[in-house]
This record gives C-alpha cells, structure tokens and sequence, in this order.
C-alpha cells in the first residue's frame, strides 16, 4: 500500500489537489508540501536531490507561512477584496504550477513540466470558481468574511489529506472543472435568455 501512494499516479492526484488549492489560497499549500517533504510524512515527495530542493529550506519554509499569514488576513477585508484579487490572482495561478511541478519533481523534467502546466490551468479555475461564490457587495461583511474562514479551513484540511490520501486530490480537482463548467453553462443561458428579452 506504501508504494501504491508514493507512485508516480499517486503523486500526479496530489499535485492536481495542491494545485486546485494553490487557486483558493496561494501560499499555503506549497508551505505545507514544503514542510511534509521535509518531515518525510506519509506520501509527501522526497524533494531534495531534485530542482525544487530549496523548499526544504527552514527559512523558505518560514517565509512561505508568514507570507500565508497575511494573505488569510488581508482576504479578510472586504474593502481590499478588488485590489487583493487583482493582486493574488496571478500568483495564485502560479503557485499553482509550482506546487504541481514540485510534487513530480522526483519523476523528472518531462512530468515536471507537463504537470506545472496543468497547475497553472488548474489554479486558475479554480480562482475563477472561488471567486464567483463572493458576495457582489463588499458591504455585505458578515458573509464575506464567512467564506474566506471557509476556504481557510478547506485548505488546512485539504494539505493534509491529500498527503494522506492522494486520490482525494484529483477528485477535488475533477470536482472544481465540473463547478466551474456548470457555473459557466448557467451564465451562458442567463445571458442567452437577457439577449432574448431585449430582442
């Protein structure tokens, strides 16, 4: 069973899971590959050895979760939500591939660089989806803050099983394409039915 969640397919579920989350919050999934890769614990990949070695740094390491910190603060604030999305977006989406490209970093450059591909694309819907689910109104502070504590918990709990259990992370990931493919039906007839009003 061990070899069966430190394969190669193994590790391609967890990064797809790592990346979707990279797209809810940016820092703290690869903070916490970082820091089970280090620890060694349960299916996390061995990265020293390979390009992405510098993670296992104590100061990266520290650096990563300080910088989570304020993200999860500054997500917070309903009145920073246009610019901290303006601003995080594409970081999300490129820490995305990062974490993806490190978690198959030991099988080589090839499924490195497909995978940190798939991450950015991955990352990236998933911003969307996680995006779309906002209050529209920034005065509406209660909810706002409501569903930042809410993705907050889904990725503390997500790091942590899709370590355990690899799987769970493509099923999260297959899950946010299917959300964000639904999602994007119902705007299509909203405004396909608009279009027919005004006609």
């Amino acid at each position: 069973m061990d070899s069966v969640f430190k394969s190669i397919y193994a590790r391609a579920c967890m990064g797809a899971g790592l990346a979707a989350l990279s797209g809810v919050r940016a820092f703290l999934p690869v903070a916490f590959l970082a820091l089970y890769s280090r620890l060694e614990f349960a299916s996390a990949p061995i990265l020293e050895g390979t390009s992405f070695a510098f993670l296992e740094q104590t100061w990266v390491i520290a650096l990563l979760f300080a910088l989570a910190v304020v993200e999860l603060a500054t997500d917070k604030m309903p009145a920073l939500a246009a610019t901290h999305r303006q601003i995080m977006r594409p970081i999300k989406i490129v820490f995305g591939g990062l974490v993806f490209a490190a978690v198959m970093a030991p099988d080589g450059w090839i499924a490195m660089t497909v995978c940190g591909i798939l991450g950015l694309g991955i990352a990236g819907l998933t911003e969307h989806a996680v995006h779309s689910m906002r209050p529209e109104s920034e005065i509406e502070t209660t909810p706002f803050v409501l569903l930042s504590v809410y993705a907050d918990l889904l990725v503390l709990i997500g790091t942590l099983l899709f370590v355990l259990v690899p799987l769970i992370g493509a099923l999260f990931a297959g899950f946010m394409f299917l959300f964000v493919y639904r999602l994007q039906r119902r705007r299509n007839r909203k405004h396909k039915g608009l279009r027919i009003l005004k006609g």
